[in-house]
């Protein structure tokens, strides 16, 4: 750094003084400037919190379908508006496949999530499933007891990058539902006293409407016009046509009746089975129209 020096004269009283004052010179300095560059590139969205009915176990409904949710929170670190669908499956542990698992009534449903609450990076995600009376079940008392049902949440954003999770803190099951429609009536027609059916040739139909194979127990009420009655056991009945003598009589005490059915795959369900009926009227019996009532419970096969 250069010194320069100044002459300052001072006066006073008549008598002048001369310094040398010193002024110092800054050199010149020149700045020059670099542009910053940064590319933000894509994150993919993050997958957490997974529950699936609340943790609890579903229990379906009898011949319709159950409302099942899942939920979860995705992240995107590029912001939630770079979220662009959320797709989201349940289905049985064991089903092959699984993550993978193609949309079936009894072990895989799909469908696509909702998104709210969102700010910053996070939404919450809604999952709503109709599940139907078939679905699979994974209880203790079903054919899978080591199984259970997961729900799945994949995120993807607008570079199509995606990541995906289940809920792994859970072990939810799918209840075991026992569960039938029966034919609402049995019609006889008319029998003079004395005379019946030559055979079972009356018809009911046993529907399974829960998830698993079932069979049924029988039971009956004597039949009765006013204070007269027909004997519950004058009504016979069997899973054919057979005659009326080789039919078991209903009891006033439930029996067990093997039926052929499995469990549903479909709805309406595919499992059903017929049951015959046959009736005597005893000599003697009064004229009027006799009712009573036939109780059919289902149980697991």
């Amino acid at each position: 750094m250069k010194k320069f020096f100044a002459l300052v004269t001072v006066g006073f009283l008549g008598i002048y003084l001369v310094f040398q004052v010193p002024i110092l010179i800054v050199p010149r300095a020149l700045a020059d400037v670099a542009t910053s560059t940064v590319t933000v590139g894509n994150a993919a969205p993050v997958v957490s919190d997974i529950s699936l009915n609340g943790g609890a176990d579903i229990n379906l409904t009898e011949n319709t379908t159950t409302a099942v949710t899942a939920t979860g929170t995705v992240t995107d670190y590029n912001g939630y508006q770079d979220i662009t669908s959320v797709i989201c499956k349940i289905y049985r542990s064991g089903v092959s496949g699984a993550e993978n698992c193609t949309s079936n009534d009894n072990n895989c449903y799909q469908v696509t999530g909702v998104t709210s609450s969102c700010a910053g990076n996070s939404c919450t995600v809604t999952c709503n499933f109709n599940v139907w009376f078939h679905a699979d079940p994974t209880d203790s008392y079903s054919p899978q007891p080591s199984e259970y049902w997961v729900a799945w949440i994949k995120a993807i954003d607008s570079q199509g990058a995606s990541s995906s999770a289940t809920n792994t803190t859970q072990t939810v099951d799918v209840k075991t539902l026992i569960a039938l429609d029966f034919t609402p009536s049995i019609d006889y027609g008319t029998y003079a006293p004395g005379s019946g059916d030559a055979s079972t040739t009356h018809v009911t139909t046993a529907t399974t409407t829960g998830n698993v194979a079932i069979d049924v127990n029988l039971s009956g009420t004597n039949m009765t016009s006013g204070s007269n009655s027909i004997s519950v056991s004058q009504q016979h009945y069997a899973t054919s046509i057979v005659a009326y003598s080789s039919g078991t009589a209903l009891s006033m005490s439930a029996a067990r009746l093997e039926l052929d059915t499995g469990k549903p795959t479909t709805h309406p369900s595919n499992q059903a089975q017929n049951i015959y009926w046959g009736i005597y009227i005893p000599e003697g019996t009064p004229l009027g129209t006799y009712t009573g009532q036939v109780t059919a419970e289902a149980v697991a096969d």
